[in-house]
């Protein structure tokens, strides 16, 4: 049994469908000249970690960020929240920007061991990164952001105390 690839016609109308699904609003004003830039800018985003992982663009979808917003000149935008399927498994993958490397790279989040919240867990620029972190063996080490405690449950081990949360026990006073 011969299986064919979706031809272009088929895969731009379910890539249209599946960027109306995700942002219905931003994808209707996308050529709004207030909207260009933006969606331009998502695509570009796209590409690039589509390459970065080794995975076809139109598995990429980049929407707004609920969770993260950050000041420009003509006031706060939401951030870049990339989601990547596996076409085989159907699995989202679920990226921020990591703004060390702006547009080299990216912060996977995944769900926090201790609390299980989702935080940007370990840093991505290249599928080898991503294939550290899922290997049981790997030693992929965790992002400073995984540990701001504005991303977790109260009371999770996995976050850094802070200066006021600090104490030094002396024995012998």
């Amino acid at each position: 049994m011969t299986t064919t690839a979706p031809g272009l016609s088929e895969r731009a109308v379910r890539a249209a469908h599946a960027h109306r699904t995700a942002d219905p609003d931003g994808f209707s004003r996308r050529h709004d000249p207030d909207q260009w830039n933006r969606w331009a800018r998502r695509a570009r985003v796209a590409r690039t970690i589509a390459a970065a992982l080794q995975v076809s663009v139109d598995t990429v979808l980049v929407t707004d960020d609920p969770h993260h917003q950050y000041p420009t000149r003509t006031g706060p935008v939401p951030g870049d929240l990339i989601t990547v399927t596996d076409p085989v498994t159907g699995r989202a993958w679920r990226f921020i920007p990591d703004f060390t490397t702006p547009g080299d790279g990216w912060l996977l989040l995944d769900q926090c061991p201790d609390c299980a919240t989702e935080v940007p867990l370990t840093r991505i620029a290249t599928l080898s990164d991503l294939g550290d972190y899922l290997d049981p063996d790997g030693d992929a080490p965790i992002a400073d952001e995984a540990r701001d405690d504005s991303n977790h449950q109260p009371d999770c081990a996995l976050v850094l105390p802070t200066l006021g949360q600090l104490t030094t026990s002396n024995p012998e006073t």
